[in-house]
């Protein structure tokens, strides 16, 4: 991977995108046009054939379907065999010529990479009498010939791909295997031989070709692919506009719309760099013109960027690795992960406002005239309501027509809507045509209360549909509204301008109007209402939402110019042409973005494969349990340490692959031995946070160089500047950790609302007390009274415990007459002793979920536990019914129940939402006070 410059040097827009080039796409542009349309060819060629195995034609044709682990191989063979062309050796070889030492490694490593599948072919059979499945765990010599130059060419692609850090990492794994029995005595293990391992890592699924790259071919091309192409349809920039337009007026405004327009292309984009170099190009020179320092420009806009990885519905390809690791629908995933994003983002706006604040800043003006906050609510309430209402109310938008099951119920729903529109409009007419909030209430809930109508009409048509229409036709009659829309969308926005891409460092001589910019584009919210509407109210798999998504994109892109032209009534000649050429670069594109995030995900396969084939994560969970003297937040912040050190060198997808695999089964078996009960999915996204700081840790945080490339400015120091503004993103793990609901695990609707207000509300008032500002710049002690209100608000149940304990501790010989206690779905909470996987003796805290049942002995049997009482009194575990709950639970043989926790009725822990509160209002009045004396002093002075 091509070095980075560190100088301060402000760097062209044709560095800018070399820069991005060298570390995502690669960095070698070949003279020779024949070579450019060889790589051409072959990325095209592999984008369509991951729409072919995407796509249900395979099976409606019964011609060119691949099992997964083929499907695993080709896709490996083209990131290969484009790797080697597109990256050079070496910082100083040469960009413009491929040697031909180049040329034989990308040929040798795409015939290794497609070694699994030729070997398996029936060619094979009938040409050496065995094929590669018929000998499982006995490699002949090729196997093993085969599979070592793979693991070397492979281990080369990802030292020019993603730097030395990750290819030293599966080094030492790989060296690890071999090398076990003399390894030092906390991690020995007996070692493999050399069949052995390249058997497991090369030949069959566990390795290279194991889930992160099976993720990585099924998944996230097509993301990627969807991404590429609405950025080449010019949705990219029309984020970038619209985001400006709303927030360009606020204080600080273009440091605030690089949070918005950055959350928004994180949507389309799973690379930070990429981020960071496509908004950061135009917000980073306006920010410096309102008064930012080059650092702090920078900094918002690397902190901004990479946030956007942890964006449903792609989340840096992580999400579609947890579905995989966690076992739980993609759906989850993205609920899960959806509301810390959100909350994140808020913050990060907050971050900026303040800064703001502290230097006076003003925002950029239209025609002479300074926006106040109050002036943009019209413009936020007009847009945001709608996306806000379908993106993230989808889901339960859907289930509240569900639960209305009678077409009358849902017919006095709306007509409920429209009531309350109605006396909200009468009770603000009066006052509107003066101010502007009564103004922004009235519209607000006329748009809010409309889209929630339309969504109720969208199901409402789709059930009659599905009702009338019979199974073949409904997916046609469905595609023939979806292009309806699509053409009505094209007609709205070929009505305004063109957004052009403007030049950042001329004068802004306007900032874009809100209503023209956001109906310009339109048309390319559509593929994204298709793909959520999927993956939420369908429940469709991701790789086929993905592939609808796509299709339609593809779609878009061919006709858009034409339709553009048409109904502009100018020429359409020409138009069809373009629009396939724009096409064709977009497939390109989407495959070129896809090279390294398969280099990585089959890189960090090698290690989880050394994992999986050396038991080493049992003997790390010995480590960090002996690290951590047995004290579940210090586990916490050694991974957190550990996720850091590896984001220093490692990409975010590899950096996850590679840290949930050793440590998130740990940090679950240890916090069960210490009383906390930790869903595996909280802790995959405690991994996932901390590994996306790999792109801002200094010093080596590629985002942070590439923001200071932009900037001019010090490029360690908007690391750190970019790292400080990120302490918010690295609370969240552990909040979320102690607090599952901010993951709405479990929670209605209603709670769901609740849980977002009350959370966004504390980690507001924690950034303010991180950032030493609130009303107006705080004292010391206020900062940290400032942060124990944040605290008291994200965990109240903290102060409860130490009220009112939640459980009522009882020895374990009362399980039964407990359970017959309590009322059924209930939670026991019970401490078991018993054994480990190796046989140590282990304390473990077990919840157990009250069956039904009229007895207690009837609901231990109904739960799956069979009990035996001992000579010494003590309940044994002496049989766990198969697939029961308690199996599930992990109940096991011979283990002793030493105590049962009932729980006890005391007040609801939201009660110290009511001191915390009455804190933050005492500082309010102080800060209040003192910036009003400052006020007058400064007047009198004046």
């Amino acid at each position: 991977m091509s070095e980075i410059n560190t100088s301060s040097t402000q760097l062209n827009d044709e560095d800018l995108q070399d820069l991005v080039a060298s570390t995502d796409t690669g960095g070698r542009t070949p003279d020779n046009k024949n070579i450019v349309k060889l790589m051409a060819a072959v990325a095209l060629a592999w984008s369509v054939f991951q729409i072919w195995i995407a796509s249900p034609l395979p099976f409606v044709f019964g011609w060119g379907v691949f099992s997964s682990g083929e499907a695993r191989s080709v896709h490996l063979g083209f990131a290969i065999f484009l790797a080697f062309l597109a990256y050079p050796a070496f910082s100083g070889s040469s960009r413009h010529k491929i040697p031909l030492t180049d040329w034989a490694l990308a040929i040798i490593a795409c015939l290794c990479a497609l070694y699994p599948l030729i070997a398996d072919a029936s060619l094979i059979q009938s040409i050496f009498g065995t094929r590669l499945s018929d000998r499982p765990g006995a490699p002949n010599t090729y196997d093993i010939i085969v599979s070592i130059t793979g693991m070397l060419v492979l281990l080369e692609a990802t030292r020019r791909a993603l730097g030395p850090p990750l290819m030293v990492v599966a080094i030492v794994f790989l060296a690890y295997t071999f090398l076990g029995p003399i390894a030092p005595e906390l991690i020995a293990w007996k070692g493999s031989t050399l069949g052995g391992v390249m058997n497991h890592q090369w030949l069959f699924s566990e390795g290279v070709f194991g889930i992160a790259l099976g993720v990585s071919t099924d998944l996230v091309f097509l993301f990627v692919l969807f991404g590429a192409l609405l950025d080449r349809a010019g949705a990219g920039n029309y984020f970038i506009k619209v985001a400006f337009s709303l927030m360009g007026h606020f204080r600080g405004g273009p440091a605030k719309a690089a949070v918005v327009a950055s959350g928004m292309t994180g949507l389309i984009s799973g690379s930070s760099i990429a981020n960071v170099v496509t908004t950061g190009t135009f917000t980073i020179p306006m920010m410096k013109r309102v008064g930012f320092s080059a650092e702090k420009a920078g900094a918002v806009e690397v902190a901004s960027s990479v946030n956007g990885q942890i964006m449903p519905p792609v989340m840096g390809a992580a999400a579609f690795l947890m579905v995989e690791y966690v076992n739980i629908p993609y759906f989850e995933v993205v609920k899960s992960a959806f509301l810390p994003a959100i909350i994140s983002y808020i913050a990060l706006v907050y971050i900026v406002h303040l800064e703001a604040m502290k230097l006076n800043m003003q925002g950029l003006t239209r025609e002479g005239e300074q926006k106040t906050i109050k002036d943009v609510l019209i413009s936020w309430a007009m847009t945001l309501l709608p996306i806000i209402a379908l993106a993230g109310g989808a889901y339960y938008l859907s289930e509240i027509y569900k639960a209305l099951a009678t077409s009358s119920a849902r017919l006095a729903t709306v007509l409920a809507i429209i009531a309350i529109q109605y006396v909200v409009f009468k009770s603000f007419k009066a006052k509107a045509s003066e101010d502007k909030v009564a103004k922004t209430i009235s519209t607000g809930a006329i748009i809010l209360g409309n889209t929630i109508i339309g969504a109720f009409g969208l199901f409402f048509l789709i059930d009659l549909l599905k009702t009338h229409v019979s199974g073949d036709m409904v997916f046609a009659v469905i595609t023939i509204l979806i292009l309806a829309v699509y053409i009505i969308l094209a007609k709205i926005s070929s009505a305004y301008p063109d957004l052009v891409m403007d030049d950042p460092n001329s004068p802004v001589v306007s900032m874009p109007e809100t209503g023209p910019t956001v109906k310009s584009g339109l048309h390319f919210l559509l593929p994204v209402v298709v793909l959520i509407w999927c993956l939420m109210i369908e429940r469709k798999s991701p790789g086929l939402s993905a592939f609808y998504a796509t299709m339609l994109m593809i779609f878009i892109l061919i006709t858009q110019r034409y339709l553009f032209a048409f109904f502009r009534k100018s020429a359409t000649s020409g138009m069809f042409k373009l629009g396939f050429e724009e096409l064709t670069d977009g497939l390109i594109t989407g495959a070129r973005n896809m090279i390294s995030i398969a280099i990585a995900t089959a890189a960090a396969g090698i290690i989880v494969g050394a994992v999986s084939q050396t038991g080493v994560g049992l003997k790390l969970a010995a480590l960090v349990e002996f690290l951590s003297m047995g004290h579940i937040m210090l586990i916490l912040l050694w991974t957190g340490i550990l996720s850091l050190i590896l984001g220093m060198g490692l990409p975010t997808t590899a950096n996850y692959i590679v840290v949930s695999s050793l440590l998130a089964p740990v940090i679950v078996s240890l916090g069960q031995q210490n009383g906390l009960i930790v869903p595996l999915i909280a802790v995959h996204m405690f991994v996932f946070y901390f590994g996306i700081m790999a792109d801002v840790t200094p010093p080596v945080g590629l985002a942070s160089f590439a923001a200071a490339a932009i900037s001019g400015g010090d490029p360690i120091k908007t690391g750190f500047v970019a790292f400080f503004y990120s302490l918010r993103t690295a609370l969240l793990p552990f909040l979320f950790i102690f607090n599952t609901d901010l993951l709405l695990m479990d929670v209605s609707f209603m709670e769901g609302v609740f849980i977002f207000v009350i959370a966004t509300m504390a980690m507001l008032i924690f950034t303010a007390g991180t950032q030493g500002f609130f009303i107006s710049r705080s004292k010391l002690w206020e900062s940290g009274l400032l942060i124990l209100i944040a605290f008291t608000l994200f965990r109240p149940g903290f102060w409860m415990d130490y009220v009112v304990p939640p459980y009522d501790e009882r020895p374990g010989t009362e399980l039964t007459r407990s359970m017959a206690e309590v009322d059924p779905g209930s939670q026991l909470r019970l401490l078991v002793d018993g054994q480990n996987d190796v046989g140590d003796p282990v304390t473990l805290t077990m919840v157990v979920n009250v069956p039904e049942g009229n007895t207690g002995e009837e609901r231990v049997e109904n739960y799956g536990l069979e009990l035996l009482t001992q000579e010494d009194g003590s309940i044994m575990v002496d049989g766990i019914t198969f697939d029961s709950p308690a199996e599930k639970a992990g109940f096991d043989f011979d283990q002793i129940i030493i105590d049962v926790g009932v729980p006890e009725d005391r007040p609801a822990k939201q009660w110290f939402f009511i001191p915390a509160l009455l804190l933050l209002a005492f500082i309010i009045r102080r800060q209040r006070n003192r910036r009003d004396e400052q006020s007058r002093v400064e007047n009198q002075m004046a």
